[in-house]
């Protein structure tokens, strides 16, 4: 499963982003592909022969397994079992018995987490070490395996550490949290989802949307931000794609985008028509969703329009 996001960009604070890159990739909202269970760990892992040796080490100095279950152990992880490999480097994580282990389940974890297994629970465990040292690092790996498993607490994680980094990414927090709090809305990933995830994430989403709606009723959004929240705003998909009131936002964001880019490249006063069809298109939207857009939506059409009118009596540039 993976969320269609460019795989770059989509680890980056959007301030790093031009204004054009950030509208043309997130104004799309995000959605779930599943790939199945089976795809988990398929292939066999790629991991250093010291690596290697020193997992079996842990498992011959420290196992109370009866001898059977340990020559079974020894065996899958000779032979590159992944999930073996993941369940040793674990215990040598939580477990370590010399001061080379927690390194070394580290380094395991990245090999499976990077190499072909690509291992969900790799990633996972990755996300969580970075998770105070190297924040970005940590979404990385949380979003990865959020998108790839799924896995709806990496979801949330990810989303919950966009808001911890600087400068805060309120777009990718509010749709990775949207995401692991809707997951189990869709039969294709509903399995991924479990309840107590589900009501956490939800009320992370709540209490995000009333808090980006204060931001927007006291100015302290920039515009593209504004426009880029939009399609993470509604918890319940509003609107739904190909719908009129998908099409009406869309059109109006084309009209923004060119406007913009031509403001750019003239470098000079533009023809504001385009302005005053966003307005239109969006007024519309207001009237079509009238029972649909969600509160943080309907304080964001109006700090749009608000602009776009701003604009059109001759203020300065978007």
């Amino acid at each position: 499963m993976h969320l269609r996001m460019n795989p770059i960009m989509r680890f980056l604070p959007s301030s790093y982003l031009s204004f054009l890159v950030v509208c043309t990739v997130l104004l799309s909202p995000i959605s779930v592909l599943g790939k199945g269970k089976d795809d988990e760990g398929s292939a066999n892992a790629q991991v250093p022969a010291e690596l290697v040796a020193k997992a079996l080490n842990h498992v011959i100095n420290t196992s109370h397994a009866s001898p059977d279950t340990a020559e079974s152990i020894i065996s899958s992880v000779q032979s590159g079992d992944v999930d073996m490999l993941y369940n040793v480097a674990n215990v040598m994580n939580r477990q370590p018995a010399s001061d080379d282990d927690k390194l070394a389940s580290i380094q395991i974890f990245h090999a499976l987490a990077d190499g072909p297994s690509h291992h969900i629970l790799s990633m996972v465990e990755l996300g969580h070490t970075y998770s105070k040292e190297d924040k970005f690092e940590a979404i990385r790996y949380f979003a990865q395996a959020g998108e790839d498993g799924p896995h709806q607490a990496s979801l949330y994680n990810a989303g919950r550490l966009f808001l911890e980094i600087e400068p805060v990414d309120h777009v990718r927090a509010l749709g990775y949290i949207r995401t692991a709090a809707t997951l189990a809305d869709d039969k294709g990933t509903a399995m991924y989802a479990k309840p107590q995830m589900t009501e956490t994430a939800t009320k992370a989403y709540h209490d995000l949307s009333t808090a980006l709606v204060a931001s927007v009723q006291a100015g302290g959004l920039a515009f593209e931000q504004m426009m880029n929240l939009f399609p993470y705003a509604s918890i319940s998909n509003y609107p739904k794609p190909s719908s009129k009131g998908d099409k009406l936002w869309d059109g109006a964001m084309d009209r923004i985008v060119k406007f913009i880019n031509q403001e750019k490249e003239s470098g000079e006063s533009v023809d504001i028509s385009a302005l005053e069809s966003v307005r239109n298109d969006l007024t519309k939207l207001q009237e079509v969703g009238k029972n649909d857009l969600s509160g943080l939506q309907i304080e964001l059409i109006d700090a749009i329009l608000t602009e776009a009118l701003r604009i059109i009596q001759g203020g300065d540039e978007l």
